[in-house]
């Protein structure tokens, strides 16, 4: 058993969050009657998991409905979060590398194409945007939606900077949203998300083209393929969704 500073220090949580998880009922030690709280093992064994959650982005509200539809067995909590996090490794090893050779291209010691320079860029950034694709679409959407990815993570990548890289080119050239060329990439792009995503509908797919300019990650990552791609696409697929919903 562990008293509350001893499962600060031992977990780098402060008192005071300690204290404010057990008043919302996400972690509640044994108290005694002159009111000590005294954590046991499997009370940090459930701290940890809470931890990993936080980090992976999950809000507290969000964390306590996961642990309380598997209240007796941490097991596929922390099966999950090694999924996420090897991916995030994935993920982060890309964007080093390709950082790595950006500095070299600085140097004057490569050069890189346009491709290149946006390897490791996803428009989902799995990890920074997965606790609101879950709130949004649900626990399950999301793991299917990883099951699909996996082993297919720079495929998924390609697919989808293609069309991001496609978009701002017709932007530059002045093609309206209207276009042939624009209406096609968006049917790609939907064709994407279903593949490397989820069943996505046309009314969802209309909601991801709003998030990508209301949400300021989405659009500025997006914007690093032309300034005001994001809202040039989000106003094609605007129109995409419009015409097949008539």
């Amino acid at each position: 058993m562990y008293h509350i500073k001893e499962a600060a220090q031992l977990s780098g949580v402060s008192v005071k969050t300690l204290h404010h998880y057990d008043k919302i009922g996400l972690l509640v030690p044994i108290k005694s009657e002159n009111g000590y709280r005294t954590y046991s093992q499997e009370d940090l064994e459930r701290l940890q998991v809470i931890l990993y959650y936080k980090y992976l982005g999950f809000t507290l509200e969000k964390i306590a409905e996961l642990l309380k539809e598997d209240r007796s067995d941490l097991l596929p909590h922390l099966t999950r979060q090694l999924d996420y996090l090897t991916r995030e490794r994935q993920h982060l090893d890309s964007l080093i590398f390709t950082l790595q050779k950006t500095i070299q291209e600085q140097k004057g010691e490569r050069e890189m194409s346009i491709q290149e320079k946006f390897a490791g860029f996803n428009y989902q950034d799995h990890q920074k945007y997965h606790q609101e694709a879950v709130e949004k679409y649900g626990q399950e959407v999301m793991d299917q939606a990883l099951e699909r990815q996996k082993g297919h993570e720079d495929e998924a990548t390609a697919a989808f900077n293609q069309v991001f890289r496609a978009l701002s080119q017709n932007l530059q050239a002045g093609l309206p949203v209207t276009a042939t060329e624009n209406q096609e990439e968006a049917a790609r792009l939907l064709q994407a998300i279903r593949t490397y995503g989820f069943d996505c509908s046309i009314e969802v797919f209309g909601y991801i083209g709003k998030g990508y300019v209301y949400n300021p990650e989405f659009k500025e990552n997006i914007d690093k393929f032309g300034p005001g791609t994001a809202q040039y696409t989000s106003d094609v697929i605007a129109y995409y969704v419009q015409t097949q919903t008539k």
